[in-house]
């Protein structure tokens, strides 16, 4: 197997992963649209909802903020662990790169964000990436 050293590489490779995965459940389940042409769960929001994420608009600073809070829960002073190079490929793939407004966000800010989102899956994987969802929708964080 070939080493994949580049973020491109590892990208290109997860979807197409993804893409060879076949559709399961109702089209609800997949969040295709409804009769009306609203995806599943998306009723009444106010930010759009496609490929990516669905969740508000956000800068990268607001979206690194709420993955550092909820990352650093439970550790005191403790050291951060140390995150493998492999998850940030993952959590730079499949949770920074599908946030609506990551096109928007400048490198610095995309970078913190990827940093912040690796160390939350890390610590508790998908529950963590759920949780920051759930933090972007509705925020609660003080």
């Amino acid at each position: 197997m070939e080493d994949i050293t580049g973020g491109r590489e590892a990208r290109e490779l997860i979807a197409g992963w993804l893409a060879q995965e076949p559709a399961a459940g109702s089209a609800a389940d997949r969040g295709e649209p409804d009769d009306q042409g609203v995806p599943d769960g998306a009723d009444g929001l106010d930010f759009p909802v496609g490929g990516g994420l669905a969740v508000p608009s956000a800068s990268g600073y607001e979206v690194a903020r709420a993955a550092r809070v909820l990352a650093v829960r439970g550790l005191g002073r403790t050291r951060l662990p140390l995150v493998p190079d492999g998850l940030r490929l993952v959590a730079e793939a499949l949770v920074v790169d599908e946030h609506p407004s990551v096109a928007t966000w400048t490198p610095l800010e995309r970078a913190e964000a990827v940093e912040w989102v690796a160390l939350l899956v890390h610590r508790f994987g998908e529950d963590g990436v759920q949780s920051l969802l759930a933090e972007l929708v509705n925020p609660s964080l003080p």
